[in-house]
């Protein structure tokens, strides 16, 4: 997320103090109904939008349960944050400070996220365990799934990387990581790579693939005892590696998949749908 603007969006004429307005409000095609107000909102329902939301009112869906995670980057603005299952029921109610690199990850798989100005919370009375009510038009919208990679058999839901900046980024910051999820770095050919854990809170399996996508070598990575600096834990592919994927430690040897040295026991493909291979051929 690179920057809000973060206007209170509230619909009613006098949302903030929880008045009355003298005439009614035009309902909006995509509105949420909080506790005592209802918010127009921009639905994001697809990557990578979804993933770095921009602006004020704006409610982000997936099309199953997850840990998701957001950073407000160069935003000086603080704004709340409510995560939400897919009725709707409020799960949490977070902060997110301004120019936090850091960010914050919901600490339950959650449906939805939802973005509002400072303060709306409180003017409000949201709480969790309330519920945000959708309006028909975003209750109709399926949002689209992630993309699916297959690594020997197994499906991996990934969030893809293949500008500068988003590889630069990774999954620092994060203190939790869906079993099923993964994150995928694509570059635009195939070259030696090394990745480390500065930043990096979870234990890692690191997965160099090359060009054909055979998977090269699997490093097993722990956090750094100071992730800040990252210590010496470094991470050499063993080839030309295209594709490096990253997902919590211990996933492929739960698969059997590679042996003590990390070396794949057998043969393993990365099988990656159209659309992310024509991201990784345009890849920065």
């Amino acid at each position: 997320m690179k920057r809000f603007t973060l206007a209170l969006l509230l619909a009613l004429a006098a949302g903030c103090n929880g008045s009355k307005p003298d005439s009614p409000v035009a309902p909006a095609a995509s509105f949420v109904t909080l506790k005592s107000h209802k918010v127009e909102v921009a639905h994001l329902v697809r990557d990578p939008d979804r993933r770095y939301p921009r602006g004020a009112g704006i409610l982000c869906s997936w099309d199953r349960d997850r840990f998701v995670h957001f950073f407000s980057g160069d935003s000086p603005e603080l704004c709340d944050v409510v995560f939400l299952d897919s009725a709707g029921r409020v799960i949490e109610v977070e902060k997110l400070a301004g120019f936090s690199e850091a960010g914050i990850t919901s600490k339950s798989e959650v449906r939805h996220a939802l973005f509002l100005s400072a303060g709306a919370i409180r003017n409000d009375g949201l709480e969790p365990g309330g519920t945000v009510t959708f309006s028909p038009l975003i209750a109709a919208t399926k949002p689209a799934a992630m993309p699916v990679v297959t690594v020997g058999g197994h499906k991996v839901h990934v969030e893809t990387s293949h500008t500068l900046s988003q590889r630069q980024r990774g999954l620092m910051h994060r203190p939790r990581l869906s079993k099923d999820d993964g994150m995928l770095f694509l570059y635009p050919q195939a070259g030696e790579r090394s990745f480390w854990m500065m930043n990096t809170l979870i234990p890692l399996d690191i997965a160099y693939f090359d060009g054909d996508g055979r998977l090269l070598n699997v490093a097993r990575m722990k956090a750094a005892a100071d992730p800040s600096q990252g210590g010496d834990l470094k991470a050499p592919s063993a080839g030309a590696a295209r594709f490096v994927l990253e997902v919590n430690y211990g996933w492929f040897d739960a698969r059997g998949l590679i042996d003590a040295d990390g070396k794949p026991k057998a043969p393993v493909k990365l099988e990656l749908p159209a659309e992310v291979r024509k991201l990784a051929d345009d890849a920065e």
